[in-house]
């Protein structure tokens, strides 16, 4: 008796992968073509693990793979794609999900529907900046971490010192002021107080950290990477070194936004909309883009109101007719075009110059 024995072969036919990743196991849905093949658990996961996977049951096949943006970060697509697996990396917002999916979310159905949305062409992939620049924005984005631990132990120390009741006098510090003389005060106090002292030691550790955190961004934004663009963001009243180290790291490369209005929706400085019929309601701003820079540019722009006679009178203007957190916001809007026309210009921002 001969065996015949058969082959697969997927030449030619698109494979769609919907990935549920999560720490200690990944929910893998495969859909072809035509139907949701099937649904498996993939543990331990692993980029190895998945591409053996495919290979051996769909040999020869086009692999589209897609994931949520999370805390994985973008390691699993940049190693997908070194093997030849297309592999999307998109915003959660942007899965097209059902009522019943929501209502009943498991990650079953999570992986399941991004390998839909996927097979229909549904998905859009997120910037993936390259391995320098991540390493870049996290350096920046650390930053902040350091300065809300430090705010943080700075609040425990106030809270254990009205606890028991001891303030400084006034020859010290009127109000709550870390300086010098209050620092010496609170050393004082911890010779006593086993407590303070901890919680002395915690603030001085996250100073220090601060410190050389501090150090290390600035060697780095002095290099030829940035130096020329820090001195054209800088140029732009009411951005100053911490801004444009952000809005450099965040936004990476100005360029990949085509228009002024692509621009302000990363950044979430555009309109939200609700129309119904004839009733039709416009929001200040939506509720989407990158809250680190949104928040930037509005702080930015409290501060060049006052240092740019132009947005200054802008701002007089708008007060007319709306509040102040409303007007400032469109004021944002004017910083981040003069940020736009200096990054892709080259050229320093000029002021405007007062009518003869």
């Amino acid at each position: 008796m001969i065996t015949q024995i058969r082959k697969l072969d997927f030449t030619g036919q698109k494979i769609f992968v919907g990935l549920d990743v999560h720490l200690k196991s990944w929910r893998v849905s495969i859909h072809l073509e035509e139907m949701l093949q099937k649904t498996f658990h993939l543990s331990p996961p692993g980029i190895e693990g998945l591409e053996e996977y495919l290979r051996r049951h769909y040999p020869g096949a086009i692999y589209q793979c897609a994931y949520e943006a999370g805390f994985c970060g973008f390691w699993i697509q940049k190693g997908l794609a070194a093997r030849g697996i297309e592999t999307l990396v998109v915003n959660p917002s942007d899965i097209p999900t059902t009522d019943k999916e929501r209502q009943q979310k498991d990650d079953v159905r999570d992986s399941r529907k991004i390998a839909r949305s996927l097979r229909n062409g549904e998905l859009e992939g997120i910037h993936i900046p390259d391995d320098l620049a991540q390493k870049d924005r996290s350096l920046v984005r650390y930053r902040w971490s350091l300065v809300s631990d430090r705010k943080r132990a700075m609040n425990r120390i106030k809270s254990h010192l009205h606890f028991y009741g001891q303030y400084p006098p006034e020859g010290v510090m009127a109000e709550w002021k870390w300086d010098r003389a209050f620092m010496n005060w609170l050393r004082e106090k911890a010779k006593e107080d086993a407590t303070l002292d901890l919680l002395l030691q915690e603030f001085d550790a996250l100073r220090a950290l601060e410190k050389v955190q501090m150090r290390q961004i600035r060697t780095l934004f002095k290099s030829d990477r940035y130096a020329s663009l820090m001195t054209l963001l800088r140029s732009i009243p009411g951005v100053g070194f911490l801004s444009a180290v952000q809005l450099l790291t965040e936004i990476e490369d100005i360029r990949r936004f085509q228009t002024f209005d692509k621009l302000c929706f990363f950044v979430g400085l555009v309109p939200g909309t609700d129309s119904s019929g004839d009733k039709q309601r416009a929001d200040q701003r939506t509720t989407r883009g990158n809250k680190r820079l949104r928040t930037l540019l509005i702080e930015c722009s409290w501060v060049a109101i006052r240092q740019d006679d132009e947005l200054a009178l802008a701002y007089s203007n708008l007060r007319k007719r709306m509040d102040g957190p409303h007007a400032i916001i469109k004021i944002a809007r004017k910083l981040l075009n003069r940020i736009r026309r200096v990054w892709l210009s080259g050229n320093p921002y000029t002021p405007a110059q007062a009518a003869n």
